[in-house]
């Protein structure tokens, strides 16, 4: 129970911290739609393609299906936390530029109920706003400047329920909090013109429900073949803008007049979306997964405003593999090795050119030494975008470690 107790305020203590520091971006498409989404942040899931509806593991948390839920051990608690650091070169056909982002990925908390019950609690990174655009008015003299900032978090709760052996269901509740900002301003040459800026503040907070299906069949050999379907439907997230407008003078940006000072309410449409993955396992050696994911962006809205996104479609796959699970005496064959590669048409159309994204990855699952103990790391190199059509492409490098502890619980001790 003392574990228990300490974790959860482990838990309460990032809660606070990372409630406003989001997984930060630099990129300039996030400013379209809720900014850059973040998908899947777990390096261990990372390193094969993310490609995990169908995947489950004594060991590990998987909430992108909470029918995964099912598969702890009798008076298991798993533990798992981390950060991802992000590189990223930003060019377009002229001019090119280096960005670098490091903060907190996930922090995962689950447990068995009972046999055929399990449940899991975490808080994740949902989507972030970063970004700083400059653009001239010759006809006016001036100077545009367009900048965001800001991000969504995501709390979760769900469990899972296995009516009969190899079969189980589950759902996730989760809170969606969180700030976006986006601004622009206006600076004149001629210093005798009064510059502007605006800035259009949203804050959002509601719930929404994640479920899941899975189905294992064991095959000859200790070998098994996993079948996973998540979806949600469209759901209405509350929000609130607000709009201020002013004149400024001086560098110091001194307030003259306030033109617009506004607060309206409304919702946000987030689309329903799907996806169905495989997964296969040869004892405990080999894994392979695959995943086909699709959403429906074009169905986005923002208190009744489209952002003119398209559906999205995700194909991902990967393949883990383990030497000698159990060695005595090689270090490096109890290690797991991961593969994968993913691609996927964003929900970003401009220019009328839907951008693309493609990466691979590789990674690494480090059990530490007479410990429950265990570390992941992911490298993930990949692309977005193009520089064709007045449009910018972005090269990325994404490195993730994070730490994960498989504990008891609930044991009745047999001596005092």
């Amino acid at each position: 129970m003392n574990k228990l107790k300490s974790l959860v305020a482990v838990f309460c203590i990032v809660f606070s911290i990372t409630a406003t520091a989001q997984l930060g971006t630099s990129s300039p498409y996030s400013r379209f739609g809720l900014g850059d989404l973040q998908g899947n942040v777990f390096p261990e899931y990372n390193a094969l393609g993310s490609g995990v509806t169908a995947l489950s593991n004594s060991k590990s948390v998987n909430p992108f299906n909470p029918a995964s839920y099912t598969s702890f051990r009798p008076n298991s608690f798993l533990f798992s936390t981390g950060g991802l650091h992000k590189t990223t070169k930003i060019q377009n056909s002229t001019d090119k530029q280096v960005a670098n982002n490091s903060a907190f990925s996930h922090l995962t908390i689950a447990f068995p109920i009972n046999r055929k019950l399990g449940a899991s609690i975490g808080m994740l990174p949902y989507s972030n706003i970063g970004y700083i655009l400059n653009a001239r008015d010759d006809v006016a003299n001036a100077d545009m400047i367009y900048s965001g900032d800001g991000g969504i978090s995501k709390v979760y709760f769900g469990g899972a329920y296995e009516p009969f052996k190899g079969f189980s269901v589950g759902m996730n509740a989760s809170y969606l909090f969180g700030g976006l900002n986006r601004r622009k301003n206006l600076n004149f040459d001629d210093k005798s013109f009064l510059d502007s800026r605006s800035n259009s503040s949203i804050n959002l907070k509601g719930y929404y429900y994640e479920l899941g299906m899975m189905y294992k069949k064991q095959l000859a050999d200790a070998k098994e073949v996993s079948f996973g379907l998540t979806a949600n439907n469209n759901s209405s997230i509350r929000a609130k803008r607000t709009n201020i407008v002013e004149t400024i003078s001086g560098a110091n940006e001194i307030v003259k007049d306030t033109a617009l000072s506004s607060v309206e309410w409304g919702d946000i449409n987030l689309p329903q979306y799907i996806s169905a993955g495989l997964s296969y396992r040869n004892g405990k050696k080999w894994l392979l997964v695959a995943d086909y994911s699709m959403q429906n962006w074009a169905d986005f809205s923002l208190l009744g405003e489209s952002d003119d996104l398209e559906n999205s479609t995700r194909l991902s796959g990967g393949l883990q593999y383990t030497p000698e699970f159990n060695s005595v005496t090689k270090y490096y064959k109890r290690m797991q090795y991961r593969l994968g590669a993913a691609y996927s048409n964003t929900p970003l159309m401009l220019n009328d050119t839907q951008l693309k994204e493609m990466s691979v990855s590789i990674g690494f699952g480090i059990p530490v030494r007479k410990s429950r103990t265990k570390y992941d790391v992911s490298l993930t190199l990949g692309q977005r975008g193009t520089t064709d059509n007045n449009l910018i492409k972005e090269k990325f490098l994404r490195f993730g470690l994070s730490v994960s502890y498989d504990g008891i619980w609930f044991v009745k001790r047999k001596y005092d």
